[in-house]
């Protein structure tokens, strides 16, 4: 959300890790256009571990990918101690894309809209496989890099649908001369304070300091394209919207609920309410509660379905309550019924050992690609006979506009 505003510089972030702003900005004499300036601290005496600006840089001037975020320019400077990298300008989240009730396979009264359904599969199925297709990059055995914060709010898209991963600033990479940066960091003794909420695999929520990174951007994949068919919820900023007796919204999914959750004291239009979807997992909770709301759907941890888990450092540290977990499709009531298979992906991604998530490079070969995958004219793929880039005269761009009317 845009905090401070002029006509020509406005500041999109501003916290302990780093300020984000975008200007209108002439780099290396080129005609003037929006720029991204991503701007932290350098010694590490006043950065916020685990964010490490210096490795951010690193890494993402050795990438080349056009779902990942390029670096334009950089400036160190010495006097404030500050680190600034200028980015290309990508003007819509897929948060933004999750909040609309045009992403969605029904009406607001919950009715089929088959019109809907198409536009909501073509899109779904296209950013899947552009984040796929960047994790493939990251991962593959001569980069090593994982990501660890994927999250709706890191994932970019252009007018023309294009995908772009950004915020690497808690990135690992495994093969890369970590020497320089601000906290270098040893295999042996990884970062759990790794990414977000209810994105965060549920091995890192006890204590591990070994983990496959890998593992958890797959888990966090598997989170995030839930969350695509999760519920809407009507919510208000206002708190006089809610009775003495009643909690504002929850932040996770419910099993059960209609594609369009309206609160019976809400009017849907009103000026003071907005649709907000739900993740699959409850985020606002501490780790234990995070835990509970994972094993609630996935099931508790057991011999059979995590023989590992115990080995955890904090495993024994709290016991839960045995459930057998609950049918995932039960909370996702905006799957479209023409999707099966995109549940199927889903479920393999979301998978309690880490060795037993499906790889990105096999997920790009999953049974939810086939019958064709629409990307932007712009996207340079070749020999690939289900990219598509138009489907009944429609083009990537013109979905995107529909959805975020």
């Amino acid at each position: 959300m845009d905090h401070l505003r002029d006509d020509r510089y406005i500041l999109i972030e501003e916290g302990p890790p780093s300020t984000v702003s975008r200007s209108w900005t002439a780099l290396d004499s080129e005609e003037p256009q929006w720029i991204v300036a991503k701007s932290a601290s350098f010694p590490k005496r006043s950065s916020k571990e685990p964010h490490d600006i210096v490795k951010e840089l690193r890494v993402l001037s050795k990438l080349s990918h056009i779902n990942i975020i390029p670096v334009l320019s950089h400036f160190k400077d010495a006097g404030t101690s500050l680190l600034t990298m200028y980015l290309p300008y990508i003007p819509v989240s897929l948060s933004q894309i999750l909040a609309s009730t045009y992403f969605s396979p029904f009406t607001l009264t919950s009715s089929p809209e088959p019109a809907k359904e198409t536009d909501m599969v073509i899109l779904a199925k296209s950013i899947s496989f552009q984040i796929l297709r960047a994790l493939a990059y990251l991962h593959d055995p001569t980069r090593c890099i994982t990501h660890r914060d994927l999250k709706p709010a890191n994932i970019l898209l252009t007018p023309e649908g294009r995908v772009t991963l950004i915020d690497f600033g808690i990135a690992r990479d495994a093969l890369g001369d970590s020497r320089g940066d601000l906290w270098p960091e040893d295999p042996e003794r990884m970062y759990f304070e790794v990414s977000t909420g209810p994105y965060r695999a549920p091995e890192l929520l006890f204590g591990t300091r070994r983990y496959d990174a890998k593992a958890i951007d797959l888990w966090s994949l598997g989170a995030v394209l839930a969350e695509m068919f999760t519920a809407l919820r009507l919510c208000s900023d206002d708190e006089d919207e809610f009775g003495s007796d009643e909690e504002p919204p929850v932040n996770g999914a419910q099993a059960g609920d209609p594609p369009f959750v309206v609160p019976p004291h809400m009017r849907i239009g009103a000026s003071e309410t907005y649709w907000f979807r739900d993740s699959l997992f409850n985020g606002r909770r501490d780790e234990i509660g995070l835990a509970w709301s994972i094993f609630k759907i996935r099931g508790t941890p057991t011999k059979e379905n995590w023989p590992t888990f115990r080995d955890l450092p904090q495993a024994s540290s709290v016991e839960f309550t045995v459930v057998s977990g609950a049918p995932l499709a039960s909370f996702l009531p905006n799957l479209p019924p023409s999707a099966p298979a995109m549940l199927d992906l889903i479920e393999k991604l979301l998978v309690y050992p880490p060795h037993e998530r499906l790889h990105a490079m096999d997920a790009l070969n999953h049974g939810w690609f086939e019958g064709g995958v629409v990307l932007s004219r712009e996207y340079p793929i070749e020999g690939d006979e289900r990219v598509l880039f138009e489907l009944d005269g429609r083009e990537l761009q013109d979905i995107m506009r529909r959805i975020l009317r």
